[in-house]
């Protein structure tokens, strides 16, 4: 029924209804000069393509007036109020391409794709202009809403300010400001790296347009701590739980980790047992009989060794099993989640049960032979010492880990909701009670005094103690009193940068980000606020829509921050990369350097 309703709608859409591209002409509603009330006469006309999201690509036949006294040119109102000046593509197409790639994490690609379903037209460089525009447009009303978002802040009672930051590699380190109160994303900057001279000026801004918060929530790094006492001396700082918990988690498992992650890597694992699905199965999962391996199960007798095609199903559907490993978490990422480490635990497993199962089969050629090449694949993996220590301790290590979060209530092993989870919903003195409890448990274990990781771990807790836990802050607004527990987590940067990631994973293949930030927009952030009701009506005031609002900013201000964007990215000019990147050129300019 829904796909004869879609079918409906897109028939009498009026992108479907011309089989060419339509005239529409455009003319001033004006018929004398304001200033000097003569009568307006035609100055030139012209023609141009445009494309917009009612009626997909049209012609615009433009008609241009001007005063014969005055000689000012009046433009067509109601093309300009479509379209930017010197464009092609109408704000709705700009705003349409903004939401797809940024709220709903479409690729290029399937931006080319729905749009041209819509009779538009456009190259895959547009559809990233038109991205890039997207955001600068939506940064200009933003801090042109600044008043109206302060006066709404003060009417909540005054803001908890929330500094985040994200980084990878070599990337620009991009921090966002976020009240907790609101929800809304005040401010962005992209800096060098993550110091307390580069997090200073931009507190001071935030503080100039918003004055002092009730509060301020960060993670425990070095730069935002010390900068934050400065810009805000005075002002309750706080530890968000979430960030200290993955710091914590991350200084307490990253080297044993890392270890598993390297070998992993080291050993080709996954593509081997991806080449033994193709060789012995075809990869063919369609070919499994679920009915039969469900009787199987329920038989709770071993298979016979005599049934060939029961036996390479099973095998077919446990290697399976052994690579859905390293999709296993519960979306809050490491060190929450340790996909890796139970990969490596299902290949152990496997390894174990082929090994036993060998000795059975021996008579069996064809499936003997099955089996001992994929065990012979595993066990250089499985027997590799420095990875099975690594594993042994961070095994150790994961339940330690896995007690304090269950301490602190928050991005708890047994939850489902990844970076949506806001924590439990517990009293501070609960939770600081749980975590005394920890700290009293965790030096009674025989390993604590072995390994100076969990001293380390101790001695984290009772140097932020006093910045994880406090009273709650009371909020006075016209709505009444309302607790906010400051420390509990806000993750709308986490899950933003993580859809950001997925889309980025789906269109390269690559998992690194760190290109991605270095071209990315300082402001990107600010598209999380289109999720919040409350923002949008601020942001829009008088007019219905972003495509209205947009066609208000004057276009001068939208090419000159267009450039400063681009100027701040620091690209290497084109011909400087090509240049750089010849081994030849480099070598004759040392050359050139030592005579």
């Amino acid at each position: 029924m829904r796909q004869i309703h879609d079918d409906t709608v897109k028939d009498i859409s009026l992108t479907n209804v011309f089989e060419h591209p339509p005239l529409i002409r455009f003319k001033t509603a004006k018929t004398l000069c304001p200033k000097c009330k003569v009568k307006l006469k035609v100055h030139h006309t012209d023609t141009r393509k445009i494309y917009s999201m009612h009626i997909g690509a049209f012609s615009a036949h433009r008609t241009f007036m001007h005063c014969p006294v005055c000689k000012k040119i009046h433009l067509p109102e109601e093309l300009e109020e479509m379209v930017p000046p010197h464009s092609n593509v109408g704000y709705d197409v700009i705003v349409f391409t903004g939401r797809l790639i940024f709220q709903k994490h479409h690729t290029i690609k399937e931006t080319l794709a729905v749009l041209e379903r819509r009779n538009i037209y456009i190259s895959s460089s547009e559809v990233a202009y038109l991205a890039q525009k997207f955001i600068i447009y939506l940064s200009l009303i933003h801090y042109e809403a600044g008043l109206k978002l302060k006066m709404q802040i003060h009417n909540n009672g005054g803001y908890i300010l929330h500094i985040d930051g994200t980084s990878e590699g070599a990337s620009p380190h991009l921090i966002s400001a976020i009240d907790e109160v609101s929800n809304f994303i005040l401010a962005n900057v992209k800096v060098p790296g993550e110091s307390k001279e580069q997090v200073v000026p931009f507190l001071k801004e935030i503080k100039k347009q918003y004055g002092n918060p009730l509060a301020v929530t960060s993670d425990m790094g070095r730069a935002f701590l010390s900068a934050i006492s400065e810009v805000f001396p005075g002002i309750p700082n706080y530890i968000c739980h979430f960030h200290f918990l993955r710091d914590i988690g991350k200084d307490l498992l990253e080297k044993q980790y890392s270890i598993i992650r390297n070998k992993l890597k080291k050993y080709g694992i996954t593509s081997q047992l991806r080449y033994r699905l193709r060789y012995y199965f075809e990869n063919k999962g369609e070919n499994i009989n679920v009915c039969q391996i469900n009787q199987v199960i329920e038989a709770t007798k071993q298979t016979s060794v005599t049934d060939c095609k029961i036996i390479k199903q099973v095998c077919y559907i446990l290697i399976l099993w052994a690579l859905d490993g390293k999709n296993h978490g519960n979306g809050f990422g490491f060190p929450f989640d340790r996909p890796h480490a139970e990969f490596y635990k299902r290949l152990c497993l496997l390894f174990d049960k082929l090994h036993g199962f060998h000795a059975r089969c021996r008579a069996n050629k064809s499936i003997s032979k099955i089996i001992e090449k994929l065990a012979g694949d595993l066990s250089p993996l499985v027997n590799d010492t420095e990875l099975k220590e690594a594993f042994k301790i961070l095994s150790e290590k994961e339940k330690v880990f896995d007690k304090l979060r269950e301490a602190l209530f928050i991005a708890l092993p047994t939850t489902d909701n990844g970076l949506n989870d806001d924590g439990e919903k517990v009293e501070i003195a609960t939770i600081e009670s749980k975590v005394k409890d920890f700290k009293q448990w965790l030096p009674a274990q025989k390993y604590y005094r072995k390994n100076p990781d969990y001293q380390k771990l101790i001695a984290q807790i009772d140097k932020y103690w006093d910045k994880l836990f406090s009273d709650p802050i009371i909020i006075s607004s016209a709505k009444g009193d309302s607790l906010i527990l400051p420390q509990r987590t806000n993750n709308i940067l986490e899950q933003f940068f993580r859809g950001i990631r997925r889309a980025h994973r789906r269109r390269t293949g690559n998992n690194s980000m760190c290109k991605k930030l270095q071209t990315m927009f300082a402001d990107t952030p600010l598209v999380k606020n289109l999720d919040n009701p409350d923002y949008m009506k601020i942001l829009l005031g008088e007019t219905k829509s972003l495509e209205e609002k947009f066609a208000e900013i004057d276009h001068k201000k939208v090419i000159a921050k267009m450039a400063d964007a681009e100027k701040a990215e620091s690209k290497i000019p084109r011909r400087i990369k090509k240049l750089i990147r010849e081994e030849k050129i480099i070598l004759k300019l040392l050359y050139l350097l030592t005579g």
